[in-house]
């Protein structure tokens, strides 16, 4: 037994955080399931990269592009190719897993992040495009992404909230997702096909506010010393606490008792952006039932390596809430940090989705070119 077995024994699923058409077809992602990943997830950077860097894609390129297709159709139709094919690779999982895991997430444009209407209606075609049961769409967690959740949940298409920051945002999360379970019910659904996650993210918190309390540090503040790297994983922590307040609640008891699932809380960008820092810090502080963590593959070779696959998350609340509170006192505004944070990943994914299509484009003339 590995710790990835050791992790989905205490009830933590590890899933991957990049795909691409080569680690499909090499047969990595197949060598990762066997070690006991359950999960994949995508988004624009990554894809961008694949298809950037490497000549896998290159006669996709050509034949999609045949028929005069947009660039963004072009990519769409190669991502759609790629999730179908890890959706299948992990199709064993999920119906060992009855249907609780084993799901591959693709990401709504993100330059629909502020357009509730248009993430629907993007949302629903590549549900139905894809056509596969084990399939997530990513859907950004932002003011007019909310609504989308619980529509698209009411409509029995399952749905990885990203871009998660701020406890409020994600209490406004778990009320969507339980709201659209209500509305499926209500018309009739089956509520026990549904699966969500909500993906946190963890290491870009601790980079902005280590960020600043350096700054406090070279001030002079030297009180401040103790916080440095706790802020992540003391609001992972407090979430995680909200989690199991909803959702071991009277109102998703009704849910539970016709065969809801909960929204599980995923653990994103779980790799350590500082050297100083155990290169297994977030994994291991992170663990706990219900929840999944997606880890590149540096950090899940290091997590089998020499990392400990035992229950943290709900271990120490009170010290989590003892960081917030003397972080606040030190002049630090979670809710506009992460309301920055926000601002700044969806603008980011939307760089890395524009820069991704000119790069479609770019390669796509240069192969019809030679052609």
């Amino acid at each position: 037994m590995n710790n990835i077995h050791r992790a989905q024994k205490n009830g933590q699923s590890i899933w991957l955080d990049s795909i691409s058409r080569d680690m499909i077809r090499s047969g990595k992602l197949r060598k990762f399931v066997d070690l006991g990943v359950t999960g994949v997830t995508s988004n624009p950077t990554i894809f961008d990269k694949a298809i950037a860097e490497s000549d896998i894609y290159d006669n996709a390129l050509v034949e999609y592009a045949s028929d005069g297709a947009d660039p963004k159709t072009v990519f769409e139709r190669l991502a759609v190719a790629d999730i179908r094919d890890a959706a299948d690779v992990l199709q064993p999982v999920y119906e060992k897993a009855e249907k609780r895991d084993g799901f591959v997430s693709i990401e709504v444009s993100p330059t629909l992040a502020h357009d509730t209407p248009g993430t629907v209606s993007e949302a629903r075609r590549l549900w139905d495009t894809i056509d596969r049961p084990n399939v997530m769409i990513k859907v950004p967690g932002t003011p007019e992404g909310v609504p989308a959740i619980r529509a698209l949940t009411s409509e029995g298409i399952n749905v990885n909230v990203t871009l998660t920051f701020s406890l409020n945002a994600y209490k406004d999360v778990r009320q969507a997702y339980m709201a659209g379970l209500e509305d499926l019910d209500w018309s009739g659904g089956d509520v026990s096909r549904i699966a969500s996650v909500a993906s946190f993210f963890v290491s870009r918190v601790d980079t902005v506010i280590d960020t600043f309390l350096d700054e406090r540090l070279r001030e002079g503040d030297e009180d401040v010393q103790d916080l440095l790297g706790k802020t992540a994983i003391a609001n992972a922590k407090l979430a995680y606490r909200d989690f199991k307040d909803d959702f071991e609640g009277e109102r998703f008891a009704v849910l539970r008792s016709k065969g809801a699932r909960v929204q599980r809380p995923l653990w994103a960008s779980t790799s350590t952006k500082n050297s100083d820092y155990s290169d297994v810090l977030y994994p291991e502080a992170l663990a706990g039932p219900d929840t999944v963590d997606t880890m590149p593959d540096a950090t899940i070779f290091a997590f089998l390596d020499h990392g400990k696959a035992e229950v943290a998350l709900d271990k120490a609340v009170e010290a989590a809430e003892a960081v917030m509170e003397t972080l606040e006192a030190t002049g630090v505004s979670m809710e506009q940090v992460t309301s920055k944070l926000l601002a700044d990943g969806v603008e980011s994914f939307s760089n890395s989705f524009d820069a991704l299509i000119t790069n479609v484009e770019r390669k796509r003339s240069q192969l019809m070119s030679k052609g």
